[in-house]
């Protein structure tokens, strides 16, 4: 029998597509990665059209028009993949390589070129979706962590507990938000550190330069900081994060395994259905008295980390989930 084969899509040099493709090879499948990189010959071929079938030659009778594609990624049939991981692909703008002298040669030219592979990968994902086929996550999912307002207003409107959130690039209403709490800020589309507001940034100069961009501001929430993994509507781990400063992410930090509340778990699971995600990492922040807000769900989250204190792993739980839903 041949073996399943199970599709990653980003990079074979990214360490979590080489961490997931080893634990798929050892579980007894074959892992597919597929290159989204913007440096490489383009490798996608997509064809779609109507093809007549039938009828027996000789009767005098038109065959029926059939819809017909055509999918492959360097001469891989992708029909024959089940399942696909997606892992890396860069929205909502095209990608473009670090080194920026192309683009600097090429200058319009360089950004067409990058932005027509970037449709042709979206337009395959997309359609993936439409299929029998199982994509975690959809690609349309990748966008909320570039929209974390469109994120935290889902999330309310579902009834679950998340930060008051302000998005302005008003200076004079941050002062009023900031005169009833504390408040952190952070980029709306992401990319940077958690920040404490200080007065410092409510000084007239710092404020202004808001006209020029919007920022993301939320009440600060004190307490513990908790990696939720949801899998397919049920949680597959749970993690405590304990590190110097705001953010942990900004310096060393230590990770435990954890249980949590039911109630916890439950809302998990419920703001990953509501924003679509098979796999996530939500972030959850515990209160000192128990209660608790979901800060946020990743739609692409690392786990390496997690699974040096993980049992049984995230990424075998995941390698067994594509390989399950992969066809034979």
């Amino acid at each position: 029998m041949a073996k399943k084969r199970v599709g990653i899509i980003g990079s074979p040099l990214e360490r979590h597509c080489i961490y997931l493709a080893r634990e798929i090879e050892n579980q007894g499948a074959q892992a597919v990665v597929l290159n989204t990189a913007p440096n490489i010959p383009f490798p996608l071929t997509l064809e779609a059209g109507l093809e007549e079938v039938g009828p027996d030659p000789g009767s005098g009778e038109r065959g029926r028009m059939v819809p017909q594609s055509r999918e492959e990624y360097a001469g891989i049939d992708l029909w024959e993949i089940g399942a696909f991981f997606l892992r890396v692909f860069f929205l909502p703008t095209p990608a473009f390589d670090p080194d920026v002298e192309a683009l600097k040669e090429g200058g319009y030219v360089e950004y067409v070129a990058q932005r027509e592979r970037y449709a042709a990968w979206l337009s395959w994902l997309k359609w993936l979706s439409e299929t029998d086929r199982v994509l975690v996550n959809p690609v349309d999912t990748l966008l909320i962590h570039f929209a974390k307002p469109f994120q935290i207003e889902r999330l309310r409107r579902a009834g679950i507990p998340v930060p008051r959130t302000l998005v302005t690039g008003d200076g004079e209403t941050v002062r009023a938000f900031a005169a009833e709490r504390e408040v952190v800020y952070k980029p709306v589309a992401g990319g940077a550190l958690c920040r404490r507001l200080t007065r410092e940034d409510l000084k007239p100069e710092r404020l202004e330069r808001l006209a020029g961009a919007p920022v993301l501001f939320q009440e600060y929430i004190p307490g513990e900081d908790i990696r939720v993994f949801v899998l397919g509507d049920r949680v597959i781990g749970a993690f405590r994060i304990e590190g110097e400063g705001l953010d942990y992410r900004g310096g060393a930090h230590r990770v435990e395994a954890v249980d949590i509340d039911k109630d916890i778990a439950r809302a998990s699971t419920a703001a990953c259905r509501a924003l679509g995600l098979l796999f996530s990492g939500v972030d959850v922040k515990r209160r000192p008295d128990g209660s608790w807000v979901i800060l946020e769900c990743n739609p692409a989250p690392m786990f390496e980390g997690f699974d040096t204190v993980a049992s049984p792993t995230i990424v075998s739980q995941v390698a067994r989930y594509l390989i399950e839903a992969a066809r034979g």
